[in-house]
Order: C-alpha cells, then structure tokens, then sequence
C-alpha cells in the first residue's frame, strides 16, 4: 500500500522539488559544520594563542598589585581573560578538546599538562544566556597559577535547522506553484491523449490527436494516431469482407429456395427447406450485426433509468412480463440506441426461456448495473463465457421457435464492452439465471 498516492505528475515533481531542497540544504549543513569547526580550530590555535602569550609576557612585566587591574582591562564584550588557581572547569573533555589542547600546547612549545580547552555553552564569566558557544582556554603559567581566556564564538548560536527550515518552506511553497503551473502545461498534451484513448477504447468516433509537447510525449501521440488508423481501417475492412460473405450467401440460398419448389414435399426436402431458412436467418443477423458495428452513434448523456423504462413499457404493450421500477435519475453518457439493443437482446433471451424478466439497477461508486433475472432453466458455469461467442446456442435443435442464430449476447457484450464495460452471467438465488450489465459512469 503506497503511503502517499505520488501517481499525479505534479505530485511527484514537488517531492522530487522537497527532496532536490533537502539534499541541498543536507550538504550545506554539513559543509558549514566543516567550516565552522575548522573556523574554531583556527580560534584556538591561533588568535588565543597570541593572546596568551602576549597576556603572558604583558603579565611579566606588572607588578604582582596591578595584575588584576591588568587582567580585566584587557578584557573585553567577546574576549575575557581570568586569573585562577585551577585550570577551567569542562562538562566532559571531548576528543576535539583534547586534540586543540595538544595544538595549542605545540604552539607554545610546553607539555599538555599545562594547557586546558573547554568548548561548550554558558563558558563566558558573567554570561546569563547559557545558549552561547564559546571557548574557555586554560593555561598554567605557573603551580596554582591558570591564566584562563575565554572567547566567544561570533555567530556561535545555533540558529541553522531553524533557518534552515524556513528557507526551505519558502522555497517549496515558491518552487510547489512554479512546479503546479509548468506542469499543467507539461501534462496537457498527456490528458488529451488519456481522453482520446478512453473515447476510443469505448467505441467513439475520434479525431487525430494534435502532436504537441515535448519529443517524447510528441512520438507517443503519434504512435497513438497510427494505431487509431491502423484499428479503424482493420475494423472497416473486416466488417466489409464479412457483410459482402452474408450479403453474397443470399443469391445461392434464394437459388436453392427455387430449386426446392420444383422437388416433391417429403421430409427430406423439408429438412432442407428449413436447414435453407437458418441459414437465410444467420446471413441477416450477420448483416445486422456488422451494421451495428458500423453505424456512428453519437455519444450522449441519457437517464439510464428512464431509458430502460420506456424499453420495458414497449413489453408491457406487448403484454409480456417484464417488470422494473426505477428508484432515481441515474445519468450516464453513452449511445443509446446501442444500449437499447444491448438491453432488449437479453431480455428477449430471458422471455425466450423463461416467459419473464425482473430488471433491477444498481449505482455504486463508478458503475451503473443493470440486472436482468429470470426463473428460466439457467446455464451451467462451464458454458456462462461461451454464449457470447457468435452463432453459438446451447439449445441444440436451432429452432426458430426457441432463439434465433446465436448472435443476441454476443451484439450485447460487443455494445458494452464498445462502453467500457461488459456483461456477465450468474446463477439467481432461488434459481434461473441473472445477466449483469455493467456500464461506467464517468
């Protein structure tokens, strides 16, 4: 499960902007962190190196009574200076402590164990902000005798993460609206082609899409109106070639019709007569059915509900048992002659074996269905997925009286997966079968 859903193009561009800042801010804390820490060293080693010393030499040439009086007014806001009996007093001598001690006991020439460095906070006599960093250096200059300095650090306090954050909130906040603003314009072509390939996968006439954006984005929209054509002419010369074969088949079957008139009336040439009107009967649903598929509907929003109940108030005429009581305005963009064939294909199947049909619709989130049941002798699962195929019926003597050529389910899947949804077929609780008619609503 994904914890924050970056799927938009935006989305991901601004983590990508929060993490590019953060990155950058990462290396610059520790590049400061390295510099200051060399800027303290440089401190410690070298400017309060000379001011011990030449406090040192300045210390041997006062007179014992005046050494204080010398002491504190050398002193200053940032630089104080301390005589005491013992060395300075350190929370906990770090590593860095001991390493500056060494350097600085080098620079004077004389051992460690004279020399003392504290770095932390509150180390400034007299200093009531114990945030302030300094650095309190200790040396011996004689038993009992510690010439302490004590310095601040210019700009010590640790203002940086607090900083830091709000620099990088005010640059996200800019960066999030130029990022918002170019993408839109970046993805534009992008959500034209999502849209032209959803209309398309939902059998809708489409115009080619305008090649625009960048190279990459430029070859895809191209790749795209190829396939279309590709598909469009596939589908022309299919539908052609198949409606020319049925259209053809008529002459040879109205010859054989004739030719039969001429023989005597036995059972044989009844076999023929009827084998000769299937035959007839599945030319014409073939012609039918790639008229359908041929035929450029204009996609329209229409209230499914009242549209499947004027269909059933065309069966009630009839005075056939069809029943439906629409609850709500249910709104779907569709072609609605299809769908009426699509609804009218099931429910004569449904009539056909069953003599009734209960239609019911259903909304949730995304998706209209629409349930036709009836209490016919149902379909075994194994055989659910191949009635959709073309010609294919389960009743095995192929009688007029009992269906037709076995092209009703297939016309109605053929239309709702045209929509971008499909039908499928389930066993009703109590028995008979239930055909679930499922259409997007978006």
């Amino acid at each position: 499960m994904r914890l924050w859903p970056l799927q938009g193009v935006t989305a991901r561009m601004i983590a990508l902007t929060l993490v590019a800042l953060v990155v950058v801010q990462l290396v610059g804390y520790l590049s400061f962190r390295g510099e200051r820490e060399q800027f303290v060293s440089r401190i410690v080693t070298d400017y309060m190196a000379q001011s011990v010393q030449a406090m040192d030499r300045a210390l041997n040439l006062t007179a014992p009574a005046r050494t204080e009086a010398m002491v504190s007014a050398l002193s200053s806001r940032i630089v104080v200076f301390d005589l005491a009996a013992h060395a300075p007093a350190c929370d906990r001598l770090t590593p860095r402590s001991k390493r500056l001690a060494a350097a600085f006991a080098e620079r004077l020439g004389v051992s460690e164990a004279r020399v003392r460095v504290c770095i932390g906070r509150g180390l400034m006599p007299g200093e009531h902000d114990t945030t302030q960093r300094s650095v309190a250096l200790g040396y011996a200059r004689a038993p009992n005798e510690w010439l302490i300095v004590h310095q601040r650090l210019p700009g010590s306090r640790d203002r940086w993460p607090r900083n830091a954050l709000r620099n990088t909130l005010i640059t996200l906040a800019i960066m999030s609206v130029l990022v918002v603003l170019v993408s839109r314009r970046f993805t534009r072509p992008l959500r034209e082609l999502a849209r032209a390939a959803e209309r398309f996968g939902r059998g809708q006439a489409i115009q080619a899409v305008p090649e625009r954006g960048g190279r990459e984005i430029k070859q895809s929209i191209a790749a795209f109106n190829r396939m279309q054509a590709r598909i469009d002419r596939f589908v022309a010369e299919r539908s052609r070639i198949v409606a020319a074969l049925a259209h053809d088949l008529r002459t040879p079957v109205t010859a054989l019709r004739l030719r039969l008139e001429f023989l005597p009336d036995d059972d044989n040439t009844r076999a023929m007569r009827a084998t000769l009107e299937d035959l007839a009967e599945m030319s014409e649903a073939t012609l039918t059915f790639m008229r359908a598929e041929t035929t450029a509907e204009t996609t329209r929003r229409v209230d499914l509900a009242a549209l499947i109940d004027a269909l059933c108030e065309d069966y009630r005429a009839a005075d056939r048992a069809v029943s439906f009581s629409p609850d709500a305005r249910v709104i779907v963009a569709c072609r609605p002659t299809a769908i009426r064939r699509a609804l009218r294909n099931v429910i004569d199947n449904a009539l056909a074996y069953a003599g009734q049909a209960d239609i019911a619709l259903a909304i949730d989130t995304s998706t209209a269905t629409i349930i036709i049941a009836d209490r016919g002798p149902g379909i075994p699962a194994a055989d659910r997925e191949g009635v959709f195929d073309a010609f294919v019926r389960l009743e095995g003597s192929r009688s007029r009286q009992t269906g037709g050529a076995g092209l009703g389910l297939a016309i109605a899947r053929s239309v709702m997966r045209g929509h971008g949804g499909d039908i499928t077929l389930h066993e009703r609780a109590g028995g008979g079968l239930e055909a679930r008619l499922a259409l997007p609503l978006g």
